[in-house]
């Protein structure tokens, strides 16, 4: 029998996704600070006692110690502490659903390549602002991650000027701004008849806007987030914009907890336990 220590490792992580697996375990998506994308078994903890369940749920920001075993797909998690739950005070329908949301985004959508600190960073301070954002600034919060993902695979969007001939575009109300996905950004009228068809689309100066504030900032300044049509027209534009440009992309299945007649009971009670199973499809 080897007399060797089994790799063992010490890091902040963020909770991206949970799922039960046995009788009483979970399995986890981690993000690290340092090792990337990690994927852990915690061992009963879906036990009432268990010290393990306050690591596992989705959102939080957690002090994990886990195996770090290459020869392992799943890691088993041994401990750790809850450093930040987003949803401890002052939890909404809104919050729960923006949460849950830009975890499974992140979850789905992440690079390729090897731990990332730019992506770590982008995703804590989301969840740090939206614990003490208010509940209608949650949508441009989850906006502002939406762009950041994007800068970190390369594909922020070019709002300041044409992203075809790069001539600056002057943000009229009328007849509006055409926006492409395939030219990667907004473009200008001379150029808007050879941007690619399946991915253009008019959208108002206002939401353009919107997202150049939100990519210079993420933390929004006003109180009407989701509230006015530019940030309708900005969630559903980013929502195109990613099915373009990242593969295995789709709508987050939390955001589908802010659809009208959907078990409104159920999401409800999902958003005021902030359960993580109780929000499962």
């Amino acid at each position: 029998m080897s007399v060797l220590s089994r790799p063992m490792v010490a890091t902040d992580a963020l909770v991206l996704r949970a799922w039960p697996t046995g009788e009483t375990s979970v399995v986890a998506s981690l993000l690290t600070a340092g090792h990337g994308f990690l994927r852990v078994i915690a061992k009963g903890a879906r036990a009432g006692a268990s010290a393990l369940r306050p690591l596992v749920q989705p959102g939080r920001l957690v002090a994990v110690e886990c195996g770090l075993d290459p020869a392992r797909e799943l890691q088993y998690l041994r401990g750790g502490s809850a450093l930040l739950d987003p949803l401890a005070i002052g939890n909404s329908l809104e919050r729960t659903a923006y949460l849950l949301a830009g975890m499974e985004l992140i979850d789905r959508c992440r690079p390729a390549a090897g731990p990332d600190e730019a992506l770590f960073g982008l995703c804590r301070r989301f969840v740090q602002m939206l614990s003490c954002a208010p509940a209608e600034a949650a949508a441009r919060l989850y906006f502002g991650l939406e762009l950041g993902l994007l800068s970190v695979h390369g594909f922020a969007p070019t709002l300041e000027a044409c992203a075809v001939c790069g001539v600056g575009v002057p943000l009229a109300e009328d007849p509006g701004v055409v926006f492409s996905a395939g030219a990667g950004g907004v473009v200008c009228p001379a150029c808007a008849a050879g941007a690619p068809g399946d991915g253009r689309w008019s959208v108002c100066a206002g939401t353009v806007a919107l997202l150049k504030a939100l990519e210079a900032d993420p933390q929004p300044r006003t109180a009407d987030g989701g509230a006015s049509r530019n940030d309708r027209e900005a969630g559903i534009l980013l929502h195109r914009f990613l099915g373009y440009h990242l593969p295995g992309y789709r709508l987050p299945a939390g955001l589908d907890l802010l659809r009208a007649g959907r078990r409104p009971a159920a999401a409800g009670a999902a958003a005021q336990k902030g359960d993580a199973w109780s929000t499962r499809r």
